[in-house]
């Protein structure tokens, strides 16, 4: 691929990383794309020796006031967590890094954390997180300010920006066939059943508790299994589940293991009840990433049907009408996440030449993209395998500030990090 990487820094820690997708720039100009496209700071917020992290992408530590953060604190990273060891979940502070814990949790792991979210009902003061009572996986709402408590019925999985439904997976079903964002101790109701019509994704309201399942498996497999025969032979989960900011769409990934012990997944979308469900990426393109760009269109990495290679893609919900992002510039596979205005992407890369990771930003409405920050991964175990340290960038609600996670390159531990857009590029 032909490119150009223009990179200025100043004793002040500003930062330009220019990437010339389509190299059309040369020297001359580059002071004119440096007024278009947006300096920056990158820093390390949290530091060891205990570890810091959020987890998972597509939602953001910052309550909507951007008055808090919130994130997971641990004692090892070098495994998966074992049964009754828990995490602690607390208030990072957004300058210096100090933590303050609030509460643990023993429903959590590497990937995803424990899939905190800031409740939309109380999105200033009160967290929910999963967590484990007995032998029951549930969430717990939490007033971060006078430390109150209440049960919600079952984990989450998604909890709208907007409205008053969370959305719930059977985490005993990810534990058995996809361990990585599964929870130790977690036990799959049905484990015989390759389809079952109990289990699938449930809707929680927040505010009356009642739970509900939306969209079986069986259902899942039944709108797809005559053009996709193969599947009769697999069992089937759900993964992944986000909603659209209005709180009225979700979207979320059917996925199985093909004969290689591979993931061969699709994705779907439906309303808020279940009703109108919609396949927009078939099986056997490796859809792996995706997000919400606003209320109608969808990101997501995959290789459509008679494609060579993964791309990012958009495309407006219930169409296969997929564009390309990015085209000759965003490079594969990447954790897509879109700013509030819908303006900029924020996606992340690995390079397994370089053992190293890369955020990347790119301005939909300029067509243009530049390189945020690039880490080496000095211990291979946490570039790749089920203890890996994704970037999993995430916006704060200003869409001014990027949270991501990545190992220390002085400590080896893995951090928190902020990457912060400059006003006026000042």
């Amino acid at each position: 691929m032909n490119r150009r990487n223009f990179i200025q820094n100043s004793s002040a820690g500003i930062g330009v990383v220019l990437v010339d997708p389509f190299n059309i720039y040369s020297s001359q100009n580059i002071e004119s794309i440096q007024n278009e496209l947006p300096k920056f700071r990158v820093r390390r917020l949290t530091s060891g020796p205990k570890h810091h992290f959020f987890g998972y992408y597509g939602m953001s530590p910052w309550n909507r006031s951007e008055t808090k953060m919130v994130c997971l604190e641990s004692d090892f990273q070098d495994r998966l967590p074992e049964p009754g060891e828990t995490a602690d979940i607390g208030l990072v502070h957004s300058e210096n890094g100090d933590f303050t814990p609030l509460t643990k949790t023993s429903a959590w792991n590497l990937q995803q954390g424990s899939l905190i979210h800031w409740n939309p009902l109380k999105p200033d003061s009160e967290i929910i997180y999963n967590n484990q009572i007995g032998n029951e996986l549930v969430s717990e709402k939490l007033d971060v300010d006078n430390g109150t408590k209440s049960v919600l019925p079952r984990p989450v999985s998604a909890v709208a920006t907007e409205g008053k439904y969370a959305l719930s997976l059977t985490y005993g079903r990810l534990s058995r066939l996809r361990k990585v964002v599964g929870y130790a101790n977690a036990v799959d109701p049905y484990a015989n059943e390759a389809h079952p019509e109990k289990d699938g994704v449930f809707r929680i309201d927040l505010q009356t508790n009642e739970t509900k399942l939306i969209v079986s498996i069986a259902e899942v497999f039944e709108k797809s299994v005559a053009d996709y025969p193969v599947l009769a032979k697999r069992h089937m989960w759900f993964n992944h589940t986000v909603i659209n900011p209005a709180g009225s769409r979700f979207l979320f990934l059917a996925r199985t293991r093909d004969e290689d012990n591979d993931l061969d997944s699709a994705m779907f979308t439906a309303n808020m009840d279940g009703t109108d469900l919609r396949m927009v990426i078939p099986f056997g393109t490796g859809v792996s990433h995706f997000g919400w760009r606003n209320n109608k269109e969808v990101i997501a990495t995959f290789t459509p049907p008679g494609g060579k290679k993964m791309k990012h893609y958009l495309f407006p919900d219930k169409t296969t009408d997929y564009r390309v992002v990015g085209d000759n510039f965003i490079i594969g596979n990447g954790h897509c996440t879109f700013t509030p205005d819908a303006r900029w992407m924020a996606t992340d890369r690995k390079t397994k030449e370089s053992n190293s990771q890369s955020l990347w930003l790119f301005d939909m409405e300029l067509n243009k993209g530049m390189i945020l920050c690039i880490k080496p991964v000095n211990d291979k175990k946490y570039f790749s395998g089920d203890i890996r340290c994704d970037f999993h960038p995430r916006w704060n609600p200003s869409g001014d500030k990027i949270c991501f996670d990545a190992i220390d390159t002085e400590t080896g531990s893995r951090q928190m990090h902020i990457v912060e857009f400059l006003k006026n590029n000042t």
